[in-house]
């Protein structure tokens, strides 16, 4: 037996295959291996995902609610009234500063409003 015309001995398919029918079953068969090992895991993976999540929001909210109750318990009273009292001072001086400015676009639309009137050709 010569190894160089073995080939020529094995048995040939009484029906020929086009390249593009054994590229196609090659895709569909490697599909559908992928589809089922993926149904194997999803349920796994899913748990694993869901581990995850509970435990970055666990903490987190610990994390937050721990600074904030520790930092409720280690800054002295005073420094809180002060807080509260510079942020309500803070909001007046705001809503102030945003009266003035409606006041004065109010006045502000009323002389445009006048110009126009003047402008010749204009009802």
């Amino acid at each position: 037996m010569n190894p160089e015309n073995n080939h020529e001995e094995m048995p040939r398919d009484t029906e020929k295959k086009r390249h593009f029918d054994s590229c196609s079953d090659a895709f569909r068969s490697g599909r559908d291996d992928a589809t089922a090992k993926a149904r194997e895991a999803a349920p796994e993976l899913k748990a694993a995902i869901a581990d995850v999540i509970f435990d970055v929001a666990y903490g987190t909210a610990y994390g937050a609610f721990f600074a904030s109750a520790f930092a409720n318990e280690f800054v002295p009273q005073t420094v809180k009234d002060g807080v509260s009292k510079g942020a309500a001072a803070g909001r007046r001086a705001a809503d102030k500063v945003r009266r003035g400015s409606a006041q004065k676009n109010a006045s502000h639309g009323d002389r445009a409003e006048n110009v126009f009137k003047e402008l010749p050709g204009t009802v």
